[in-house]
């Protein structure tokens, strides 16, 4: 009988590698392919699952139960990881293109930006719940959709998305949470293996 993930928890608090092992193989891949969406790169995205599965390692005598399955545990580790990390990119960009203008080179330079190409390896990697959930927030009304997508997808916090969008703050807040209430009607039947 396959052991639970909260059973692997409860070993990887006793520190048996044997027991992280296992729990990287169940759940890796969709952790890298939710990092690597958010992200658009497989070095960053790498980064974020060696990130969590650490944290995993060092803090696994903390999960509790009582606040969701270990799967959505790891879920939110990651997401947290990779949202940070975004925001750090785009901090640093900010700061390079500060720095270029204040230099006073008059020549056009353009900073890159790491998460605007194309990697073919998202459709190698992406899971049938990430592709479920794209069909399920494809279905929200677009001035939902996209204040979802810039919030948990490109991770702006709810007042950078009223102020790049120009929309008050209150809507904001209001059109992110109603999306995701569609979002959890549409997709509760993967309640018990995302949303525990």
């Amino acid at each position: 009988m396959r052991e639970s993930d909260q059973d692997l928890l409860q070993r990887i608090a006793k520190k048996q590698d044997i027991a992280l092992s296992e729990l990287y193989d169940r759940h890796s891949k969709l952790l890298f392919s939710m990092a690597l969406t958010i992200l658009h790169d497989t070095d960053d995205a790498e980064d974020v699952l060696q990130e969590v599965f650490v944290q995993v390692w060092r803090k696994a005598a903390q999960y509790q139960p009582d606040l969701g399955a270990p799967k959505n545990w790891l879920v939110r580790i990651a997401h947290n990881r990779a949202i940070n990390l975004l925001r750090s990119r785009r901090s640093r960009e900010r700061q390079n293109e500060v720095s270029l203008s204040v230099d006073g080179n008059s020549s056009s330079v353009e900073v890159a930006n790491l998460g605007s190409e194309e990697n073919p390896l998202i459709d190698i990697v992406r899971q049938s719940e990430t592709e479920t959930i794209g069909r399920a927030l494809g279905t929200l009304p677009e001035e939902q959709r996209i204040l979802v997508e810039l919030a948990f997808y490109q991770g702006y916090s709810h007042s950078e998305i009223s102020e790049k969008l120009g929309l008050p703050l209150g809507t904001v807040k209001t059109r992110i949470r109603s999306g995701i209430q569609a979002l959890r009607e549409q997709l509760k039947f993967l309640k018990n293996e995302a949303f525990g």
